[in-house]
């Protein structure tokens, strides 16, 4: 695995890269690609620019959002614009339900909001010429951003025909057809004026009041105190998942570690303590490991001999789960195999959870071993992620400014920009973010970062 790149100075006119370098910088959506291709344009990297407009390459797309406006800043006014274009729209015209044809439809959006004709038609084409139907509506808030409310209008009406065919049909709602800077009431209001004349609109509208009236009808908790609430919701989790049941899904080797992990949250101490006496007889790694994960945000009751023996399991999952479960617990036996763990030269992302060892062991100096252990791994994807995500944990827990070089390795290396944006935040706490690292993140392809650093001098 190669490592990422590390911006080398703060000047953007002397940010200009490896080819390499570049490609890593572009996947992750770190902001060296975008200051290279403004001091340097796209020579040599415009086939990489453009495959990465094409092809969705966020890591996390889900709570990263959207790179699209990032990467039409890239290409937008130079002289490869009728080329990407013309790839793009060529693209999208075949593209189905993915996040890459989400990416192109919004580029087309984009385009077309600059004056793009021919993006506008192509787009419009995309849009009104698929079938609608229950499923969801491809290319609704590009086109919306394109063409505005009567866009909207105009998906309700093809919606509303898919509700005439079949009144229980499940069809986008409006609240994920519309955001800034459309306000709900006012599209609803214009909605409901149209349909006094359009029998398929007013059946989108008489949906839409149908669903409303059902939420209005449930109870209303969003003036309910945080921790009333949480004690709720955890007294309704638990009537659905006592021990009997998470113990025969153990067995059963049913749930995910979400479950177990409520579980941990919720349970009552004798409830922990029953799981750990099936925890040390228990000897099949799978159901091992769905035990440890009760205690993923919980504390054991006590240290248990069977858990230090788990933490050295041949399965990784068992083994990470048990160095987890002990990394609540602050105690010299867990910090002698925190240290024994990373010096070890074997090492590596597979076990990156015993990290977490150190969150509740850390002690001055640890961070020169944490980050030795770091810089000896040649990683990217999602390697460099779990390594990322519990280094960030020990930074957030330990707290101390020490740990500054384990959170730029971090910020260097990992291609999850909500992880980068941690880093950074814990960098400023510290007042030890470096200069050439805010310049970058001015130019980040995640806004919330690079609001992160619009005031830092």
């Amino acid at each position: 695995m190669q490592r990422a790149c590390q911006l080398p100075g703060a000047s953007i006119q002397s940010t200009k890269f490896s080819r390499e370098s570049f490609a890593l910088a572009l996947r992750h959506g770190r902001g060296a690609a975008a200051m290279h291709v403004r001091a340097h344009g796209l020579d040599g990297v415009d086939d990489l620019v453009l495959a990465a407009c094409v092809e969705n390459q966020t890591y996390d797309r889900q709570c990263e959002g959207s790179r699209a406006a990032w990467m039409y800043s890239l290409f937008k006014g130079t002289p490869a614009y009728p080329r990407f274009a013309a790839a793009i729209l060529t693209t999208m015209m075949s593209s189905t339900d993915d996040d890459d044809g989400d990416q192109q439809r919004e580029l087309a959006s984009l385009m077309g909001r600059d004056g793009d004709l021919e993006a506008a038609t192509a787009l419009r084409a995309c849009v009104w010429g698929q079938t609608f139907s229950a499923d969801r509506v491809l290319g609704a808030v590009p086109i919306r951003n394109l063409d505005g409310i009567p866009a909207i209008v105009e998906i309700a009406r093809r919606l509303g025909k898919v509700l005439q065919q079949d009144p229980g049909a499940w069809v986008d709602t409006l609240h994920s057809l519309i955001d800034e800077p459309f306000p709900f009431d006012e599209v609803f209001a214009e909605l409901k004026r149209v349909a006094a004349g359009d029998e398929a609109v007013a059946a989108y509208v008489a949906k839409e009041d149908a669903e409303a009236l059902a939420r209005d009808n449930q109870p209303d908790w969003s003036n309910e105190d945080p921790a009333a609430s949480a004690k709720r919701r955890g007294e309704e989790f638990m009537r659905d998942n006592p021990l009997e049941t998470i113990l025969a899904a153990c067995m059963n080797k049913s749930g995910g570690r979400g479950r177990f992990l409520q579980f941990g949250r919720w349970a009552s101490e004798d409830d922990l303590n029953r799981i750990l006496d099936r925890l040390r007889v228990e000897s099949e790694p799978e159901a091992c490991e769905k035990l440890l994960w009760v205690f993923r945000r919980r504390a054991l009751p006590c240290l248990d001999e069977r858990v230090f023996a788990l933490a050295s399991h041949g399965s990784a999952g068992v083994r990470n789960a048990a160095a987890v479960a002990l990394s609540h617990t602050s105690d010299p036996r867990i910090r002698k195999l925190a240290l024994e763990r990373l010096n070890d030269p074997g090492f590596s992302s597979e076990y990156s959870e015993e990290l977490d060892l150190f969150k509740n062991n850390y002690q001055s100096g640890d961070e020169t071993l944490i980050l030795a252990a770091l810089e000896r791994q040649r990683v990217d994807g999602d390697e460099a992620h779990y390594l990322g995500t519990c280094a960030i944990d020990v930074c957030n827990s330990a707290g101390s400014p020490a740990l500054a070089g384990v959170a730029e390795w971090v910020y260097r290396t990992n291609p999850c920009a909500i992880c980068r944006q941690h880093a950074v935040e814990k960098l400023q706490e510290w007042k030890r973010l470096p200069p050439h690292i805010a310049t970058e993140c001015r130019y980040d392809a995640l806004e919330d970062l690079r609001n992160l650093v619009r005031e830092q001098p």
